[in-house]
């Protein structure tokens, strides 16, 4: 059967849900989890550690101002006790690759084999679970097509054509009775993935400094922005700043690829210098 008259793959977008969070499903405050950390500036109990989770005080209030001052002063250790994970489908195989570049992370990557991008002694900061293309027939699959195909419709035909044939040699091979580990090499990077994600509350924010920034692939960013609106709903104080590191940090680290609405670390250094050399001369 030619491209052309074969049934086109579907189309496939963008879904993220949070799946769970401290206190997640309960009347307590998902927040009073980090309060906790008051046992590092007073000589507090277990029970009284318990009463912060579980009684009437501190107000919500309170709550969030320990909170920002914490993420104001830099102390952002108690933030790691605070575990989420979130799933994700509509997602093109390509982009979800760049998931594997956090640090301290292991990736379950296909059925019992464990990948890890650097020696680890204790446990992750982040894990990913994903849907193996060794293990999950790929003859009925989805694809993400990037926003900027839109503006040239010859090229998106062609493209979608591509598609077409790709989910043809898809069920031929498997018809042949090929293995569907060997028959995914010809899937396309546009080929949708699903996986879900468990990390902390510090390593997340970090995430969204490198991927809610401007300079970030246009898929990833959607991705994390999406996900910062709904976390900033479920735990406003925990996310308070958070984004993508001009807006986090108040400046760019990303130096001379900057995209220009902050200024650098850089020019921030240069500036200081300025100032200390002025302030000798008078």
């Amino acid at each position: 059967m030619s491209a052309d008259n074969a049934k086109a793959p579907e189309k496939t977008s963008l879904k993220v849900k949070v799946l769970y969070y401290p206190f997640m499903g309960t009347n307590i405050d998902t927040e009073r989890l980090i309060l906790l950390a008051r046992l590092c500036y007073s000589p507090m109990g277990i029970d009284r550690l318990e009463s912060m989770l579980l009684g009437d005080k501190p107000s919500r209030e309170e709550t969030g101002r320990f909170i920002r001052n914490l993420i104001d002063s830099g102390h952002l250790g108690a933030l790691e006790h605070w575990y989420t994970t979130f799933a994700v489908e509509g997602y093109s195989r390509i982009s979800s690759q760049q998931n594997d570049r956090h640090r301290l992370m292991k990736v379950f990557k296909d059925a019992g084999v464990v990948y890890f991008n650097e020696p680890v002694q204790a446990s992750a900061d982040v894990s990913q679970l994903q849907q193996s293309q060794r293990y999950v027939k790929e003859d009925n699959f989805k694809y993400v097509v990037p926003p900027s195909f839109s503006r040239y419709p010859e090229f998106l035909r062609r493209y979608e054509n591509l598609q077409k044939e790709v989910a043809e040699i898809q069920k031929e091979g498997l018809a042949l009775g090929l293995p569907a580990e060997d028959v995914r090499f010809a899937l396309t990077n546009a080929t949708e993935t699903r996986f879900v994600i468990t990390t902390n509350a510090r390593q997340l924010r970090h995430m969204f400094n490198l991927r809610c920034c401007q300079r970030a692939q246009w898929e990833i960013r959607d991705l994390f922005t999406k996900l910062l609106d709904e976390y900033k709903r479920i735990a406003p104080n925990i996310f308070y700043r958070a984004g993508a590191s001009c807006e986090d940090f108040g400046f760019c680290p990303e130096g001379k690829m900057s995209c220009g609405r902050a200024p650098t670390l850089e020019r921030m250094k240069e500036a200081y210098l300025r100032e200390k050399v002025a302030e000798g001369k008078h």
